[in-house]
């Protein structure tokens, strides 16, 4: 049946209208693929609860590359790219809350909204691993309505995961000047727990010889993704450190209890721990006259690794120190 001209014209003109909206796209949801506008659809109708949000958001990270043969690989390192995974999820997380230092656990809530449950299986020529949040939306988000001013559908991991990946995305196009590229500017943003992690997630991939490819579906939100190669890995690691994202300035203050100009320094803090603190660009000037028992003040540089064994290593590389005191 053929539609009359008045009425292609009407329709032509709610269209319009609607597209002029100025709040279009708080209605329209993402999408980038057909894949994307599909899955939307689906979700829409499955989803459509007016008491909150019931479908969980769902990721996947492929694993190929020299370090994959056939469909396996390594259980360590497929172990490592997890926890580092893992690590740098609730570093993001717990940097967009705001906290963003070294040598500290983030709180328990961050921990809580940013665990993620895993899903493996295996794919023609690589590894599949399926990441789901451990905290379902309803128990996260609320229900809509209890406190408009805060309300949202958007999961913690959805923003970790989705800025991860953007941090992913910007570490392959470093540019001739890495110091200046977005890359540095977003980990600078997010603190040295977000760049350690990122570091030594990369390491892991350069060390096992893997590519991955990271997705992540959010429902009603286009799909987040980005590959990337050992070879982008190892570059964005060396940028990090070379850009010394991963550092973290401290003051150490307590007993000096070994007498060394070269190596390192044995320091008793006033808490009662011990530490051992290296030497670094300390004025031998400031050195001079130092005794064991004396009270110093040590400006030193912390910085955190996870070594190819797992396990975390915590070192601090003194820059200045001051004689004090004594105890008062």
């Amino acid at each position: 049946m053929a539609i009359a001209d008045d009425e292609l014209d009407r329709m032509e003109s709610v269209i319009v209208a609607a597209m002029s909206d100025p709040d279009i796209g708080e209605r329209v949801p993402d999408w980038t693929t057909a894949d994307d506008l599909s899955r939307i659809g689906i979700q829409a109708l499955i989803d459509a609860d007016p008491l909150g949000r019931t479908l969980a958001s769902r990721g996947n990270i492929r694993i190929t590359g020299d370090g994959v043969n056939g469909s396996s690989a390594q259980v360590n390192e497929v172990a490592r790219v997890m926890t580092g995974f893992q690590r740098l999820a609730t570093a993001v997380g717990a940097a967009h809350a705001g906290d963003k230092a070294l040598g500290k656990k983030p709180n328990a809530d961050v921990k809580r909204r940013t665990d993620l449950l895993l899903t493996a299986a295996p794919a023609p020529g690589s590894i599949i691993l399926t990441l789901t949040p451990a905290l379902p939306p309803r128990e996260e988000v609320g229900t809509p309505g209890m406190l408009d001013e805060f309300e949202t559908d958007v999961q913690m991991l959805d923003t970790a995961v989705g800025a991860a990946i953007d941090v992913f995305t910007a570490g392959n196009d470093l540019g001739p000047a890495p110091e200046q590229s977005a890359f540095v500017h977003q980990l600078g943003n997010m603190g040295p727990r977000t760049a350690s992690a990122v570091r030594d997630l990369a390491k892991t991939l350069e060390r096992a010889a893997f590519d991955i490819d990271i997705d992540w579906k959010q429902p009603s939100r286009a799909t987040r993704r980005v590959s990337v190669t050992a070879r982008a890995a190892r570059h964005m690691a060396y940028v990090v450190e070379h850009a010394n994202l991963d550092e973290q300035p401290v003051a150490i203050v307590g007993e000096y209890l070994t007498v060394s100009a070269v190596s390192s320094w044995l320091i008793q803090q006033d808490d009662g721990d011990t530490m051992t603190v290296k030497l670094g660009r300390v004025d031998p000037r400031h050195t001079r006259g130092l005794a064991v028992g004396d009270r110093v003040r040590i400006e030193a540089i912390m910085k955190i690794e996870t070594t190819p064994g797992g396990n975390t290593k915590t070192t601090y590389t003194a820059q200045s120190v001051e004689k004090l005191g004594p105890f008062t």
